[in-house]
């Protein structure tokens, strides 16, 4: 499927609402209402669309959230494959990305309290996991929520 702008609309318009209605996405882009669906099909079977959900407003939510640098004692792929496995694991753990510098990977927490991140947290230190060090930073204010990607950025168009 050759992405286009229309394909870049209806994603633009997913992003800040994945409950509009086929007929209100249809309108917003300007195709028909089948047209518009058949075009929402095929970004969905060729994975643009990985799914949806609904964006939880943490602030009604009795929640702790730490940011842990993660240095792990090599790069051994069994190590990493290993750490990986542990950290899927723990629910609590909502994000975790390999990153290149001083540590190898940011977890990101989301906790009851701090007692709950602390033993998650001493558990994974108890593991065999390779774990050299870890830093974790308890997070004040999200004070720049996700708001989308920037589509119309990340993508270079043919049509243009």
């Amino acid at each position: 499927m050759k992405f286009d702008k229309l394909d870049l609309k209806i994603l633009n318009e997913l992003q800040l609402d994945a409950r509009i209605s086929n007929a209100r996405l249809a309108e917003r882009v300007s195709l028909s209402e089948s047209a518009c669906l058949s075009r929402v099909k095929k970004l969905q079977t060729q994975k643009w669309i990985a799914g949806y959900s609904a964006a939880i407003n943490l602030t009604k939510l009795r929640h702790v959230h730490f940011l842990v640098n993660v240095s792990l004692i090599s790069q051994d792929p069994k190590v990493n494959r290993d750490f990986k496995h542990a950290v899927a694991a723990l629910p609590q753990i909502i994000r975790c990305y390999k990153i290149s510098g001083e540590y190898d990977y940011i977890l990101e927490f989301l906790c009851v309290d701090a007692a709950q991140f602390n033993s998650l947290s001493e558990g994974l230190l108890e593991q065999d996991l390779g774990i050299e060090k870890m830093h974790s930073q308890l997070v004040i204010e999200d004070a720049k929520p996700f708001g989308g990607l920037p589509l119309d950025e990340l993508f270079e168009l043919d049509d243009e």
